[in-house]
């Protein structure tokens, strides 16, 4: 082969590399002027160093490759045996961790050979013609070093899947924990609330007043314990995913309603004043009416619980037809939330402390949490804003599918 083409060495500033260990770099060339060539470019230089091994087959360089490691390979694209691409081909099926990145060089074969040498998944790809000791060793270089930041990236990525699968296992461990002690608990904090009832009714015998009063306390607390294990059911059933909606076209002043109705006797009792205001006609659109209704209460139980004797909870709804939506806003003059607090307060069982102590009532801070989630289900949204010492509002966006098919019609 005539090799007036190929230039002389030019190794006199090459790129620093912080490698101690050599680079180990198989060579596959039927032309054994041009192995020494290469061999001649790859030595005396570094860092890094190079140890190269150079073959005149494919069927050579394949048994190389089964018994060694290398960091490199360089493959001519024409071979007597098998073509470059081949050989990458060829190895990488059967041992596609052990492939080393791949730098096809051939005299002829132009851009064909270039797109198949990407196809293949060859790093790199010279022309023998325009090929250097500088060149040579920059693409050599540059193919190991994005090899190993893909094999990095690589385990970095299982690890993380890893760690993933560990998570969800544990979470799912968590919510089988909440179902088991949810079931082990309930029947006999059933049968320990009916035995309270029936001898608060005087049924089991006649009590004294003071009596009445601490198994009233009891009757509570046993209400109060059922309470929270059904928002730890609710909560692992909405995460498992195993909740759906009931949706039908329903009118949305018959939940606010019922939601106004449900509160009634504990406004009167903190003695609060309540306000509805409702800036437009609401159209009937499909929700599920239970869903919305536990939505409600708890954004309206959470006023009436942060907001002391007198104060006022405002309950707003309104609806942009242009945007399709209806928006429910829960306002109250309570005490208000912190700014640290309020990124958070959706999040499953956080509690605000400090001074909301004193009108948070008891609960594991589910409530919000499963809000959010039924409000998810509705592809809907779910905010908040507050300022302490002045209240908070919580905001509801539903979208309303009625209103695109009406103007699809328009």
């Amino acid at each position: 082969m005539n090799l007036a083409y190929i230039q002389e060495p030019v190794a006199a500033a090459l790129e620093v590399c912080t490698d101690e260990e050599p680079l180990r770099v198989l060579l596959i060339d039927d032309d054994a002027a041009y192995r020494h060539l290469c061999q001649r470019y790859l030595s005396n230089v570094g860092p890094p160093s190079f140890e190269v091994v150079a073959v005149s087959t494919a069927a050579e360089g394949l048994a190389e490759l089964e018994a060694n490691d290398f960091d490199c390979l360089l493959v001519d694209y024409l071979l007597p045996d098998l073509r470059g691409t081949q050989v990458i081909r060829t190895f990488s099926t059967s041992d596609s961790e052990r492939t080393p990145p791949t730098i096809i060089m051939t005299a002829e074969g132009g851009e064909s050979a270039a797109a198949e040498a990407v196809r293949a998944g060859a790093a790199d790809f010279l022309p023998k013609g325009v090929v250097s000791a500088e060149s040579l060793v920059r693409s050599i270089k540059n193919a190991v070093q994005k090899s190993r930041l893909q094999k990095s990236a690589e385990a970095q990525s299982r690890e993380l899947q890893h760690v993933n699968e560990q998570l969800n296992a544990k979470n799912e461990e968590i919510q089988r924990f909440y179902q088991i002690v949810s079931h082990e608990v309930k029947t006999p904090l059933a049968a320990a609330r009916e035995f309270i009832a029936i001898t608060l009714d005087g049924i089991a015998g006649p009590i004294a007043d003071y009596q009445k009063e601490m198994l009233t306390h009891a009757l509570d607390s046993c209400d109060q314990i059922a309470a929270q294990f059904n928002d730890l059911i609710e909560m692992t059933r909405l995460e498992a995913k195993k909740i759906s909606l009931s949706k039908e076209k329903s009118s949305l002043d018959d939940v606010v309603a019922r939601c106004l109705a449900s509160v009634s006797m504990a406004i009167e009792a903190k003695q609060l004043y309540i306000k509805k205001r409702t800036t437009t006609a609401i159209p009937p659109f499909s929700f599920d009416r239970n869903r919305m209704v536990q939505v409600l209460s708890n954004l309206l139980g959470n006023a009436i619980k942060y907001t002391g004797p007198g104060g006022t909870i405002t309950l707003a709804i309104s609806h942009d037809a242009d945007a399709g939506v209806v928006e429910i806003a829960v306002s109250d003059t309570g005490c208000g939330i912190a700014p640290d607090d309020l990124a958070q307060v959706f999040d499953r069982l956080y509690q605000v402390d400090g001074t909301g102590d004193s009108y948070m009532g008891a609960g594991l801070g589910l409530g919000l949490s499963i809000a959010k989630e039924i409000v998810a289900l509705h592809d809907g949204t779910i905010s908040a804003t507050s300022v302490v010492e002045e209240g908070s509002t919580f905001t509801v966006r539903l979208p309303i599918q009625e209103a695109k098919s009406n103007n699809l019609g328009d």
